[in-house]
Parts: C-alpha cells; structure tokens; sequence
C-alpha cells in the first residue's frame, strides 16, 4: 500500500498522459489519404403508401381503442326503462291534475318575468 502512495506522490502535480513523437506532425495528411476521393452517393429509399399511411392506421386504431374502453369503464351504463319499449316520456294533459296545472302556470309566469328582466337589463 505504501508503495502505491509513494507513486501518486511522484505523480502528484505532472500530466501522466503524454503524445508520442512526431504524432501531431503526420496526423493531417494520414486522415485526408484515408478518406476517399469520390464519395459513393446514398440510395434514397423510396416509401410506399402503404409503408407511409400504416403508421397513421395503427395511431387511429389506438384511439379508437381508447373510446371504447373510456365509453366501457367511465361512462356508466343507463339502465333501461319502460320508455325503451315505445311509451311516450311526455305528460299528456289528460293525465294532468289541477294541483299540476297551477304549477305549471306558476313556472311560466315566472318563465316570462324573469325573461322579462333580463331583457330590460340588456336595454338599460
């Protein structure tokens, strides 16, 4: 162990890595005779439409996936009702009781007053 510490002594201050001789001097010219003089030209590839729209299928596909498994676990499922079986969901007037009258006109009323309101606050 000593002998180890005694070394990084000696080395403590220098640069241990070194250039051989007379590298720098002929490393140009070596580099510029390896490359070549007429470099081959690349073949561009040519893409097929099918090679170019097969990407945009498969984001697509995703996407799709991803609406029914959204529609499937997020929105919740409405469960049928007797409409579902051709009746009509609207009151008929027959069906209607006074108590149910008056409140509907009640609503109206209140429909066109506050119709009524909020138009005369635009005016002013």
């Amino acid at each position: 162990m000593e002998a180890k510490q005694s070394k990084l002594e000696k080395l403590k201050g220098q640069n241990p890595f070194r250039v051989p001789e007379g590298y720098m001097e002929g490393l140009t010219s070596q580099i510029m005779n390896s490359i070549p003089e007429n470099m081959p030209k690349r073949e561009s590839k040519v893409f097929s439409l099918n090679e170019r729209i097969r990407p945009l299928l498969y984001l697509a596909a995703v996407f799709i996936g991803f609406i029914f498994l959204f529609r499937m676990f997020i929105i919740p499922a409405t469960p049928k009702s007797d409409t579902s079986q051709g009746e009509s969901v609207l009151v008929r007037e027959s069906d209607m009781s006074n108590e149910d009258e008056e409140y509907l006109e009640y609503l109206q009323q209140e429909y066109n007053r506050n119709l009524l309101t909020v138009s005369l606050e635009y005016i002013d």
